[in-house]
């Protein structure tokens, strides 16, 4: 399993793919910060629009279930509070690409910011369906990924 460390995710300069956001109520705890489980809804609604993008309709690959990308790692690094209203940008900058593995690395900054508030990482297995047995990459999902390798 290829990884990054956090300081090359902090470090990255370039922004990849991005979409900008704003926190919502529902995604802040009792203290007034972003609850931790939401960052990585956030990295997967950008990874969806990101294959959308790219011409790789997830809906349509559930629909086929010939392959399917679960997460087996995740991991994320809070740098900074987010908090309900702030104006964000998440992007994925960089991923690598392994034989059966996808590892995406994210990253979430306040609007006006370079500094990140908050890194993360998906690590991304694919398998074969309906047996589960790890496969390739499908083509168009190595395609659409080489930029950021």
């Amino acid at each position: 399993m290829h990884r990054y460390d956090r300081q090359t995710l902090i470090s990255v300069t370039r922004e990849g793919f991005a979409r900008t956001r704003r926190v919502r109520f529902q995604d802040v705890d009792a203290a007034g910060v972003i609850f931790y489980a939401a960052v990585f809804e956030y990295c997967h609604d950008l990874y969806v629009e990101f294959l959308e993008a790219h011409g790789v309709s997830l809906v349509e690959v559930l629909k086929n279930r010939t392959w399917a990308a679960p997460i087996r790692h995740a991991e994320a690094d809070y740098l900074r509070p987010l908090r309900f209203g702030d104006e964000v940008a998440v992007s994925l900058p960089v991923a690598h690409l392994a034989e059966s593995e996808l590892t995406l690395g994210y990253r979430i900054v306040l609007a006006g910011s370079r500094e990140p508030a908050v890194v993360a990482q998906t690590v991304h297995t694919f398998v074969s369906l309906p047996d589960f047995k790890r496969c390739p990459l499908p083509e168009g999902i190595f395609m659409a990924f080489q930029p950021l390798v």
